[in-house]
């Protein structure tokens, strides 16, 4: 068999999700690190199976909710306080219970545009490249599991590759070229 001089990548379908993780399983085991599990729903223990470390977004999230809350009291200390301070009722400038609504609307604010701002800059930084979507029908978003290891992976030969994805037992295997053309 012949295989195309600039390959993209192989992939191969599974029905199951319980075949798609013991798949996941294999491929980490197997030593590929530039590979990515589609499928159409969330699978449980996908990312342990992957490999994959846990996430740093949500410590990036409370971080930037602490500035929010640190900003809000920031605020509200010098404007009651400093800038504009009132009397009412003879209660204290900083009383910090009546500042909570704010605090909080602030600690959201920063949280969720800080964070959405990172995930796109992070988003940007996506090691393993993926198979043209246009082109390639995989049925990942319908009812398929599809196993994508990409020709950037160190350990990628086509031949070898295409071999180790079929021993998985995957369904429909194929090798894709830079053109986007699928070869069984």
């Amino acid at each position: 068999m012949t295989f195309p001089t600039s390959s993209k990548g192989v992939l191969g379908q599974f029905a199951v999700p319980d075949e798609a993780l013991v798949a996941a399983q294999k491929t980490h085991a197997a030593g590929y690190t530039h590979f990515d599990m589609l499928t159409p729903f969330p699978v449980h223990g996908m990312d342990d199976a992957m490999g994959l470390k846990r996430s740093w977004v949500p410590y990036l999230t409370a971080v930037l909710a602490f500035f929010g809350i640190v900003a809000a009291q920031a605020m509200m200390l010098y404007i009651m306080v400093y800038d504009w301070p009132m009397n009412f009722g003879g209660k204290p400038a900083f009383a910090w219970p009546a500042f909570i609504p704010i605090t909080f609307e602030l600690m959201v604010l920063f949280a969720a545009i800080g964070t959405a701002i990172i995930a796109v800059w992070a988003g940007k930084r996506d090691t393993v490249p993926q198979p043209p979507p246009m082109l390639i029908k995989t049925g990942a978003t319908r009812d398929k599991f599809v196993v994508w290891i990409s020709a950037t992976d160190p350990k990628f030969n086509p031949a070898n590759t295409l071999a180790f994805v079929q021993s998985l037992g995957a369904h429909g295997v194929k090798l894709v070229d830079e053109k986007g053309d699928a070869h069984a």
